[in-house]
């Protein structure tokens, strides 16, 4: 894996070079979403870029600080003033506090998702909700489609967080393709990256769809444990675990709201391989 300071000279290498000829081009993916939205605005596109920039900034810092270094082994304490090889035994991790909220319809995965993320962001009371999720289906037009695509979404989270105490100063629900900006060949670190980004320095969760199980894909959400034909299916990621290892080390914790659905409602945790996987199964983007 390049490290991230490769990443953003090569990031911000596209952003020159698209300055001024429309909308920026971004490597491609490791492989090529089956499941088509419509494509991002030149606006959309900007705004994405100015997200992956700042993450990619902030990962470089905690890089050069050294805190994106996993402990693989601890040195015991001897007790011995001369011991000075003993180090902390931790590994780099970050979480928020939300709350999994159960779909009320089969089409609302969505909706939930975002009532997760709106109480989260509206500090809710445990138990309570900020609004319900036939009013952000509303804001979402998923009983108008039949479902959320991620433009949706971005707009339903917009209006459901608006003028929340813990929605960043200036922050901005955006849209973003996920790829292999190191050309490594995976996009893992990529997305292990921007949740960590999210949840560390901006304090907020990502909304990510995937394909939850499919019968011919490898991997699936421990949250869906039987095989389903699924158009596909939004998560609330909260929390990380580790930094990319390029192994099934590190992990994404997320919501999910499926339990009527063929899946399960709680916190759960997959390896960021398995849900990088399941998000190009799908849609190849998410929303943070």
């Amino acid at each position: 894996m390049f490290s991230i300071r490769i990443a953003l000279a090569v990031f911000t290498a596209v952003l020159i070079l698209g300055t001024g000829v429309g909308p920026v081009a971004a490597a491609k993916p490791s492989a090529a979403p089956p499941t088509a939205e419509r494509p991002l605005t030149p606006s959309e596109q900007a705004a994405s870029d100015r997200r992956v920039a700042a993450a990619l900034a902030y990962l470089a810092t905690t890089q050069a600080a050294g805190m994106d270094v996993v402990t693989l082994g601890c040195v015991t304490p001897t007790g011995s003033t001369t011991d000075a090889t003993t180090q902390a035994c931790s590994v780099p991790q970050g979480f928020l506090a939300v709350e999994a909220r159960d779909q009320t319809k089969g089409i609302y995965c969505g909706p939930a998702t975002g009532q997760v993320i709106a109480n989260y962001s509206w500090a809710t009371a445990a138990g309570a909700n900020k609004y319900t999720q036939a009013k952000i289906a509303g804001w979402m037009q998923t009983d108008v489609f039949g479902g959320t695509s991620a433009p949706y979404l971005e707009d339903g989270l917009e209006a459901a967080t608006a003028g929340s105490p813990r929605r960043p100063a200036g922050w901005d629900w955006v849209v973003t393709d996920l790829r292999d900006l190191d050309g490594d060949g995976t996009v893992g670190d990529e997305l292990q990256g921007f949740v960590r980004s999210n949840v560390s320095s901006s304090k907020m969760p990502l909304a990510i769809p995937v394909k939850p199980h499919d019968r011919n894909s490898a991997f699936h959400l421990v949250s869906w444990p039987k095989p389903v034909a699924s158009i596909g299916h939004w998560i609330a990621a909260y929390g990380w675990y580790s930094a990319w290892t390029g192994t099934d080390f590190a992990r994404i914790y997320y919501a999910d709201s499926s339990r009527d659905e063929g899946g399960s409602t709680g916190k759960f945790w997959d390896p960021t391989r398995h849900i990088a996987a399941l998000i190009m199964e799908h849609t190849g983007r998410f929303v943070w």
